[in-house]
């Protein structure tokens, strides 16, 4: 005979499962400071791969499972947040971005970006109008984005003349992505180039016309042209502007490209704003070629009293080329065509010899650091490859070596089997996924058909047994790419700028979440901390909008982040 007694406790217990919060239990182990319930949590934990709850103290996960599992963790002080069968994922990692640089573009500069840029002529306009209200003299900087040239309704850049004739009284810089600009009379001038000049101090690359006089082409500027935010603004960014704009994508930790001049800040900000919104890991760069980066980097270390679940100072980085969508990626055979912005034998910019890259990498490994060299071209990334494999024979431990857009642009079977060997030795990798969205139109009409077509393989790299770090590679340039969902949505679609790319490239949606979680937290070198929903790690996850897995591929570029949750904290919600 059934005892009712047992029968009437099932039911209540049954009843109260289902129940979309819980009341604090008597019998709790421990207390959490806050539960998440009710959820579909994809945890990329291989070990537990799905749960419906997680409990969070001190910042970490100390339970990952089901509804009533969690329920011994309800105390009388739990917060519990019901996460109602939304898809929860772990916190999205941003592998590469330029945070601070990109808020002060999107503040401060003229806006010449395409599409709502469509021309020249409409660029002109832009600068113009600004022009307006600038004082003399006072420096004006200009966004477009890569590949204007390819882009712009004239198929062409604007020229030193053409910026002369809109701003005859103030320095005018025009960006063409990140590796390319076009500077008046008045910049140039500034800057001291003239008849001759083909170099400048920190890397950037002066191009001539025929009559041997500056075209205003500059290649690779980052490091020798003037002007940046000011301390007060970079504070602010680092404080609270760049946390506000990632956290709305789901971002809780960036990998923040910062120049070494700004590290003084950063350093300063981790004491007055000790637990931000967002997890920084810092790259320090000095000049474009690696030049100028201290013997000793202890230099840019965080304060001993920062906190480091939230400031760390990890990486170096330097530019071996610039980038095949402005045709300064250093490659083995010329570009398609000749352009007026084309440097010497249109084979691209070579910015780092193969001597600074071995110099450089070994810089990072005996500081211990990650290496990072940026490396476009096919030729620049046997340049990355060398140094590493050198690295690698006489290297002070085992340090993480990072080659950036590795295989973005091009990439040969060779160089595959060549990242295949050196994975053992920590080599990692970033990628830019939603490039496929903005530069195969360009890299098409840049590079033809047969090497455009060895871009992009993130099938193949996964095969081949790598693990592709997705980033955003912000810079303010392409205000879009911020976005990880449209990323996603052109790698499990192959949509691109010009159709359907390759399709046989395309990778599962699980991968494509790899890509902005688990991969990138192995490619800093955190992967023991972040980058999956498990006990012991940073309690950071991304609330989806709608599931990834149960959409169809087109749907996933309107996904959206519902919550942004650091370390336990709901630090956006959407509306």
């Amino acid at each position: 005979m059934k005892n009712p007694l047992k029968a009437l406790l099932l039911s209540s217990l049954a009843t109260a499962s289902l129940l979309p919060c819980f009341a604090p239990s008597v019998y709790a182990k421990e207390q959490a400071d806050i539960v998440f319930i009710n959820g579909q949590i994809e945890t990329l934990n291989n070990r537990q791969p799905r749960a419906n709850a997680v409990a969070v103290k001190n910042e970490k996960f100390i339970a990952v499972g089901t509804d009533q599992n969690i329920k011994s963790y309800i105390g009388p002080d739990t917060k519990v947040v019901n996460l109602k069968q939304q898809l929860a994922v772990p916190g999205f990692v941003d592998a590469h971005t330029h945070p601070m640089e990109t808020i002060w573009l999107k503040e401060v500069w003229v806006d010449a970006r395409y599409p709502g840029t469509p021309s020249v002529k409409q660029a002109l306009l832009n600068i113009a109008a600004r022009i307006k209200t600038t004082p003399k003299d006072q420096w004006v900087y200009v966004a477009g984005v890569s590949a204007s040239e390819n882009k712009f309704s004239e198929k062409r850049l604007p020229t030193k003349a053409e910026l002369d004739e809109v701003a005859p009284n103030n320095p005018v810089i025009m960006s063409n992505g990140a590796h390319m600009a076009i500077a008046n009379s008045a910049a140039l001038a500034k800057m001291g180039i003239k008849k001759g000049v083909t170099k400048l101090p920190h890397g950037a690359g002066v191009l001539a016309g025929k009559d041997g006089e500056p075209n205003g082409v500059i290649t690779d500027g980052m490091g020798d042209i003037p002007g940046s935010p000011t301390p007060q603004e970079i504070a602010r960014y680092y404080a609270s502007d760049i946390a506000k704009f990632w956290n709305s994508y789901g971002f809780t930790s960036v990998m923040a490209i910062t120049p070494a001049a700004a590290m003084p800040v950063m350093q300063s900000v981790s004491l007055s704003t000790p637990t931000p919104n967002i997890r920084y890991t810092a790259s320090v760069w000095a000049a474009p070629n690696g030049a100028g980066m201290p013997k000793d980097l202890s230099v840019f270390e965080m304060p001993s009293k920062a906190n480091p679940a939230y400031y760390r100072f990890s990486a170096i980085k330097a530019w071996v080329d610039g980038e095949n969508d402005c045709r300064t990626g250093y490659m083995y055979e010329p570009y398609v065509g000749v352009m007026d912005t084309d440097p010497p034998g249109g084979k691209g910019t070579l910015v780092t010899d193969q001597a600074l890259a071995n110099q450089f990498s070994t810089l990072a490994n005996q500081n211990k650091k990650v290496s990072m060299l940026h490396c476009s071209g096919d030729a620049a990334i046997d340049i990355g490859l060398n140094a590493y494999e050198s690295l690698s024979k006489n290297q002070s431990g085992n340090t993480i070596k990072r080659i950036e857009h590795f295989g973005m642009f091009q990439l040969s079977p060779e160089q595959l089997k060549r990242g295949q060997a050196l994975k053992k030795y920590d080599f990692h990798f970033s990628v830019q996924p939603i490039w496929l969205l903005e530069l195969v139109n360009a890299d098409y009409e840049n590079m033809g058909v047969a090497r455009a077509k060895t871009g992009y393989q993130f099938k193949t790299l996964i095969n081949a047994g790598l693990e592709p770090a997705a980033s955003t590679d912000m810079t303010g340039i392409y205000l879009g790419n911020i976005d990880p969902f449209r990323a996603m949505y052109a790698t499990v679609t192959r949509q691109s700028d010009m159709g359907i790319f390759e399709p046989q490239e395309a990778i599962s949606v699980r991968d494509a979440l790899r890509m902005w979680t688990i991969w990138p937290a192995k490619a800093i070198g955190e992967d023991k901390e972040k980058g999956s929903i498990e006990v012991g790690k940073y309690a950071d996850m991304t609330v989806l909008s709608d599931n990834l897995f149960k959409i169809s591929k087109e749907k996933i570029k309107d996904v959206k982040a519902s919550k942004t949750v650091v370390g336990g904290r709901v630090v956006y919600e959407s509306n």
